[in-house]
């Protein structure tokens, strides 16, 4: 019965491929056969799925390129921006060296921090180099005194203190001659900024800063404290004569300020500030840069600027 129905289904196959045209070696497949054509449908599908990777990582790092290209253009142009800057600097400085003078870091050519050649009007003098600062309340402050890192001995005699040191785009004292000489014309406030060892920074605006000349032992004037997060700790200081270890000008009965702290200073009896004093952040016996309401104690800071504006009077 079964080799009856063998050779029906083998006459089927037989008339089916003589209409279509194909023959039992088509139909049967070898182990091997079988074998080689999965491997090529595997083949082919892993190289698919590679070509969609490839494709896929051709436009990350076509959009990769495409921003660092991006951020390329941007540091070019700010670079061209710095160079455009330092430019317009340079002419500044073209400009006071043929005889131009700035009468204030107000109207200096640039709104970024520099040294430039200032005489302030009615100065019976040379113009002198000073740093302007443009970061703080609205800019135009001559700085007259900066520290930062400590590389300046502040512990000087009293014509270095009269006369001035330190390099101006670094630390330095300007001098108390030309301190006078400039606050003497007009009306002038003092901006205090510090900073401390944790990074934390404040400062203290005063309304009024003017400095007598060396017949008087540059004596200080300073009006009411008016603005800033520091508070007042330079009032103490007011009216004092300034001292040096060789010149004690202080009212202290038991000995010299300047020689026990080591710098110059306005020191009464003695100071509740000294941003002269050493450069350490402890100290046993308060012989540091200080200001006491900075942390309500005289240890010490890590930077100090102070920078005078004259006042402008409005009609």
């Amino acid at each position: 019965m079964r080799s009856i129905q063998g050779r029906k289904i083998l006459v089927v196959i037989c008339v089916l491929g003589a209409v279509s045209g194909f023959s039992l070696a088509d139909v049967y497949y070898s182990p091997e056969q079988l074998f080689n054509n999965r491997m090529s449908s595997l083949q082919t599908t892993i190289l698919k799925h590679l070509d969609e990777r490839l494709d896929s990582f051709e436009r990350r790092i076509e959009r990769k390129l495409g921003q660092q290209l991006t951020a390329m253009q941007r540091a070019t142009d700010n670079k061209w921006l710095e160079i455009d800057d330092k430019i317009l600097v340079l002419k500044g400085v073209i400009q006071q060296n043929s005889g131009a003078y700035f009468s204030s870091c107000r109207y200096v050519p640039s709104e970024f921090s520099n040294v430039f050649m200032i005489r302030p009007s009615g100065v019976n003098t040379q113009p002198f180099m000073a740093y302007c600062e443009q970061n703080y309340l609205g800019g135009g402050w001559i700085v007259i005194h900066k520290r930062f890192d400590g590389s300046v001995d502040f512990n000087r005699n009293w014509a270095e203190y009269r006369d001035g040191f330190g390099e101006l785009d670094g630390e330095h004292w300007m001098g108390l001659e030309k301190i006078h000489r400039i606050t003497r014309t007009g009306q002038y406030e003092l901006l205090v900024v510090l900073k401390d060892f944790d990074g934390d920074s404040k400062m203290a605006l005063y309304d009024g800063f003017k400095v007598d000349d060396g017949g008087a032992k540059f004596k200080l004037f300073l009006e009411r404290f008016v603005h800033g997060n520091l508070g007042d700790s330079l009032d103490v200081s007011k009216g004092a004569r300034f001292s040096t270890y060789d010149q004690d000008n202080d009212q202290n009965p038991d000995g010299s300020c300047a020689q026990y702290y080591t710098s110059g200073w306005w020191f009464k009896n003695c100071m509740n500030a000294n941003l002269n004093g050493p450069y350490r952040q402890h100290d046993k016996d308060n012989k540091t840069m200080n200001w006491f309401a900075f942390h309500n104690n005289l240890q010490g800071l890590k930077e100090a600027s102070m920078m005078i504006r004259e006042k402008v009077t409005v009609v």
